[in-house]
């Protein structure tokens, strides 16, 4: 495995609000304006109509991309821990790949990746300089540990950038950002080298990107969908991840021996 899959594995999948004011309520001295003037009722009605159709007020205001990246990077541009969770997935008609990671950044500039491929799981430590991969119950230290410069949570808010074209929406617990793959060069942000490789002979790609944030501008995660064509064979990509424990994990665990 190469030592650049062990550090572009996380941002595989790194690309990577829309509501209105309004108010329900009728007037509440309808009733005797209507007493007063001619044709007052179908304005109330119109009225009435106007409201039920507006947005709740309770909703959140509109934002778009730019605004939403902004305050994300603007928040937690300087934090450094988190956990990510990871699931890839490939199928075509000769192939079908699933890889699950689990990457976990602490506040001391540690970095563990843990990578489950083929029911075999590889844990990947980079601690104070030091590199060590357990695996099959052994622990073995490498000769030379990798930079994992720009691997923090500010450096995957930092990665969001490309996707400011895309559209912005309101949720009940944050907001979404949704951003359609028109072409190779959007796909090829989303992969790592090893699986970029599906793309060098590809025909055609098309696909959707959404992505999560809190009501804290938090970047909590998404999922991809995608359809490349290569050779006249479909591939089927997709991604999901979720981020958890921002600003939250001190230091890494380690097994005995480290």
């Amino acid at each position: 495995m190469k030592m650049r899959f062990l550090l572009m594995i996380i941002f595989a999948f790194l690309l990577i609000l829309s509501a209105c004011n309004g108010d329900e309520e009728a007037p509440a001295d309808s009733g005797e304006e209507t007493d007063e003037a001619d044709g007052t009722d179908g304005t109330a009605e119109e009225t009435s109509d106007e409201s039920e159709e507006s947005p709740d007020a309770d909703e959140e205001p509109a934002i778009s991309a730019d605004e939403l990246i902004d305050s994300a990077q603007e928040e937690w541009g300087e934090t450094d821990s988190y956990e990510l969770n990871q699931v890839y997935m490939i199928e075509g008609d000769e192939m079908s790949e699933s890889i699950r990671t689990i990457t976990t950044h602490s506040d001391q500039n540690e970095l563990k990746v843990e990578i489950n491929r083929d029911d075999a799981t590889v844990t990947h430590y980079i601690v104070d300089d030091s590199y060590h991969i357990y695996s099959g119950h052994e622990m073995e230290q490498q000769p030379e540990a990798p930079d994992i410069g720009g691997t923090t949570y500010g450096d995957l808010i930092s990665q969001l950038d490309p996707y400011r074209s895309g559209e912005a929406a309101g949720t009940d617990e944050g907001y979404t950002l949704t951003v359609q793959i028109e072409d190779m060069e959007d796909a090829e942000n989303l992969l790592t080298d090893e699986m970029s490789g599906l793309l060098q002979a590809a025909e055609d790609i098309s696909g959707e990107i959404n992505l999560t944030f809190d009501e804290e501008y938090r970047y909590t995660g998404g999922e991809m969908t995608a359809v490349l064509v290569s050779g006249g064979e479909e591939i089927d990509l997709s991604s999901s991840m979720t981020i958890e424990d921002v600003n939250n994990i001190p230091v890494i665990e380690k097994p005995n021996g480290m």
